[in-house]
């Protein structure tokens, strides 16, 4: 499994099953622009595990990020806070129903996501905001 499978598979499954990703934004992998409003996924390390039949036990971790507005107003704050708490709620019941991204050649066994809305970069304008997001999987 690589990097970009993980990465496309995920970004997909989020781009086509999630209702808090607006379709009209940019939503980019690795690579995120200047402006409110565009989201980026990127993997963020891998470890790997053989099982007693030598098939691959993967753990993927990812960060989804997402420029939004930012300043002095609190409403846009608090509003990029919530999108992530509700984004963040969205995975963990996506947990519970076992809908998960399609990874080719692999099985999804678990996702989960942490670190809810943490600012990783911001400006007078604009913040980064980010989610980390692991993903368990076995190789078929």
């Amino acid at each position: 499994m690589s990097e970009n499978g993980i990465v496309v598979a995920t970004r997909a499954w989020l781009r086509s099953e999630c209702p808090l990703i607006d379709k009209n934004n940019k939503f980019n992998a690795g690579y995120i622009g200047a402006g409110a409003t565009e989201y980026t996924i990127r993997s963020a390390g891998d470890s790997h595990r053989a099982d007693v039949l030598g098939f691959d036990l993967a753990t993927w971790n990812l960060t989804f990020e997402a420029r939004l507005s930012f300043g002095a107003a609190v409403a846009p704050n608090v509003s990029a806070a919530d999108y992530f708490e509700r984004l963040s709620a969205w995975i963990r019941a996506q947990e519970r129903m076992h809908n998960y991204p399609e990874v080719a050649g692999y099985e999804v066994t678990r996702i989960e996501a942490s670190n809810a809305g943490v600012i990783n970069q911001a400006d007078a304008g604009t913040a980064r905001y980010q989610l980390q997001i692991r993903i368990e999987m076995e190789e078929m």
